[in-house]
């Protein structure tokens, strides 16, 4: 028998959130991120954030435009954080990052160090906020059609037992001119999903 939205859901929560405490005890080594890649600017972007949220980082690639000043970017999956800080950097004080997880423990490691990053890029407010939600359901978690520049994820639309609302949930919440990049354990993509839902 195939295994429900909900068991999906609970079994990823379950391993992100209970089974996994840092990026040493993944059972694999797809949600990795091989040291090294990345710009200068991504790497210098990279080294400025905390080290817990480092530490929990289960990405599987690199999903950091970079010429984004001034960006609403919505983060599917944000797990503890480390790819919308990152981000939080390269759009500067005047962007504004989300990240939607389903998984309270990572938003707890996300959310505890929106202070500290603050501080650390000398911004005079957040510029990252965190939701929980389910990515299949995006307005659930109170993202509103049309606010982002740019969707990304990094190793999260794997997980989803449904894709389709995934990405028609990521189209809607997109600007004008929609963008979607993603990094998956199968794929490496920068997608622009107009022709999708159209």
């Amino acid at each position: 028998m195939a295994e429900t939205s909900e068991e999906t859901h609970k079994r990823v929560q379950e391993y992100y959130g209970q089974q996994v405490k840092s990026t040493d005890l993944l059972v694999t080594n797809v949600c990795t991120t091989i040291s090294g890649e990345g710009s200068a600017k991504v790497k210098k972007a990279i080294s400025n954030v905390h080290p817990e949220v480092l530490s929990k980082y289960y990405g599987c690639g690199l999903v950091f435009p970079e010429a984004v000043e001034g960006c609403a970017i919505l983060d599917l999956g944000s797990g503890a954080g480390r790819d919308c800080f990152v981000l939080s950097q390269l759009v500067g004080p005047s962007g504004h990052i989300t990240g939607v997880d389903m998984t309270q423990e990572q938003l707890d490691v996300a959310n505890k160090h929106i202070q500290y990053h603050t501080e650390k890029f000398g911004y005079p407010k957040p510029n990252v906020d965190f939701k929980k939600g389910f990515i299949e359901n995006l307005k659930d978690a109170g993202i509103s059609d049309k606010s982002y520049d740019i969707v990304i994820s990094n190793c999260v639309v794997n997980l989803a037992h449904d894709k389709y609302p995934v990405l028609k949930g990521a189209y809607d919440a997109l600007k004008v001119v929609p963008w979607l990049l993603v990094a998956n354990v199968l794929l490496i993509v920068c997608v622009c999903v107009c022709a999708l839902f159209v």
